[in-house]
């Protein structure tokens, strides 16, 4: 964990366990400073990943103040920051999240995945389709792909359980943000009868890109939301 995220989470635990108070205000950069012995560039680049994420704002000429939101808002978004680049099983903590793995192979990859991915040439990638469940009942639809030179050694057992995962605790790679659009249709047939749904029914269909620390794209994701289990909330940033 880099210095400014590791003051960041601190100053989310802070909010968390209630030292500071919704409309509270922040110590100055130059107390935080000498709290976390950082730079005035890291203390700023950690403040300005909490104003991302929606937890602080701030005010000119008066400060930084925790958002102004009742505290189990403030929990739930919170939550939400922690968990958004872990996978389905941080987001639905507490609850079973497991996968029917429908199809596990390599393919050379096509030219929509070669777009999002940014690749240059004819690559090798995995796709993998999965149903996901939420104490047993499907919530969602996923076919995914990723460059096999990127993932080394991905297996159907670690897409049963949580590509995420691997990808953190066994390659060691930091998955640093992602780039989300979400659309609204009907469901296909496929996806009625993976999610127990009726023919035509609406569904939020999330269109994702993945990139590690380093900037590379790794995964590129379609994932089909049973909707009685979707919901996005957005933070807009002034």
């Amino acid at each position: 964990m880099l210095k400014y995220q590791a003051i960041a989470e601190d100053i989310r635990q802070k909010i968390t366990q209630g030292t500071y108070q919704p409309d509270d205000q922040l110590p100055l950069t130059s107390e935080l400073e000498k709290i976390y012995h950082a730079s005035k560039m890291t203390i700023k680049r950690a403040l300005d990943h909490l104003e991302s994420e929606g937890l602080i704002v701030k005010r000119r000429g008066s400060g930084t103040f925790v958002k102004g939101l009742a505290m189990n808002d403030l929990d739930k978004l919170i939550r939400h920051s922690r968990s958004q680049l872990f996978g389905m099983s941080k987001v639905y903590a507490g609850h079973a999240v497991t996968s029917k793995v429908r199809v596990f192979e390599i393919v050379t990859a096509p030219k929509e995945v070669k777009t999002q991915l940014r690749l240059n040439h004819e690559t090798f990638v995995y796709r993998i389709v999965r149903v996901r469940l939420l104490d047993g009942t499907p919530f969602s639809l996923e076919t995914s792909y990723m460059p096999i030179f990127l993932i080394p050694n991905l297996r159907r057992r670690h897409a049963e359980q949580s590509i995420f995962s691997y990808i953190r605790d066994s390659l060691h790679l930091k998955i640093q943000s992602a780039h989300r659009i979400v659309r609204v249709r009907g469901a296909n047939s496929q996806e009625s009868a993976e999610l127990h749904i009726a023919s035509d029914s609406p569904v939020a269909v999330v269109q994702e890109t993945y990139f590690l620390a380093s900037g590379l794209p790794f995964n590129y994701s379609i994932t089909t939301h049973e909707p009685k289990h979707f919901a996005l909330e957005t933070v807009i940033i002034d």
